[in-house]
């Protein structure tokens, strides 16, 4: 954690101050990190300084309901995230001479975080990003990719999810601010994680519930896409993730003797992150 910097924090369309992270570079280039489940932004320092070592810039948000950005666990309508990552670079080029419009941003994320830059891939948001690195990225509970790990980090009650998703697929967000998914924290650890999700949150943050359609999306943006892969994931099934995913012309570097966590501190790890994002 040395070498992390305060908070920052901007107002989002709805009037909340959301926190972020920033590493400032000498280029035109932006990284937005988005770290993973239950987590915050102090999580993506070593990647954010290792993007900001190149010159680029990294920006590393406590994505709304985690950390200090909003009330822990929830958000407030279907869609807000994607609305605060659009606020998010509105205000970056507002505020920093070096973010110009047509500046070049790359969204990176680990885990769930990989899973929400995979599904705004498909949205007409995705289309501000040259880049999307998704590093030991979890792509949903029915997708093939996911492994049996999953089952220990995290409990979900599924058919509370299935009842608000068909809910929602009629119009109606009737309680949506309910928990359905709790995570293995250490309860002291409380200060800093965010051990529940509400199910608009959980909708929110992350893949498509449905993997054909989180298919669909990283297919489309396949040329923009890469993933690293951690070859020792305890939560995710790396082999899995290359036979799913290079068919779609997605780039797949596999990283042999790194964990899922690993993956955001290792130099091997960093150095293949970097190098995703520039294309390279």
């Amino acid at each position: 954690m040395t070498g992390m910097p305060e908070l920052s924090r901007f107002q989002a369309r709805d009037g909340t101050w959301l926190a972020y992270r920033l590493y400032a570079g000498t280029s035109d280039r932006f990284a937005i990190l988005v770290h993973g489940s239950s987590a915050m932004s102090d999580e993506m320092n070593g990647i954010a300084k290792a993007f900001a070592a190149t010159g680029a810039t990294a920006v590393a948000p406590d994505m709304r309901g985690h950390g200090a950005s909003g009330t822990r666990g929830d958000i407030g309508y279907a869609g807000q995230m994607e609305d605060d990552l659009a606020d998010l670079v509105e205000h970056l080029e507002a505020t920093r001479a070096d973010a110009r419009p047509g500046t070049r941003f790359a969204l990176v994320g680990h885990s769930l975080g990989a899973g929400f830059a995979a599904r705004i891939s498909g949205t007409p948001l995705g289309a501000r990003f040259e880049r999307f690195v998704l590093i030991a990225p979890f792509l949903g509970a029915r997708a093939p990719t996911s492994g049996a790990g999953n089952r220990r980090w995290a409990r979900a009650n599924v058919p509370r999810i299935i009842a608000l998703d068909i809910l929602r697929r009629f119009g109606v967000a009737l309680g949506e601010h309910l928990p359905v998914i709790a995570f293995g924290t250490d309860p002291a650890a409380g200060l800093y994680l965010t051990p529940v999700y509400s199910f608009r949150l959980l909708a929110d943050f992350g893949p498509d519930f449905a993997w054909a359609r989180t298919k669909a999306a990283l297919a489309a943006a396949a040329r923009r896409t890469a993933v690293i892969a951690a070859g020792r994931d305890d939560l995710m099934d790396p082999a899995a993730i290359a036979r799913e995913l290079k068919p779609l012309g997605i780039d797949v570097t596999d990283l042999p003797d790194l964990d899922h966590m690993q993956t955001c501190v290792e130099p091997t790890a960093l150095a293949a992150i970097v190098a995703a994002a520039k294309g390279a």
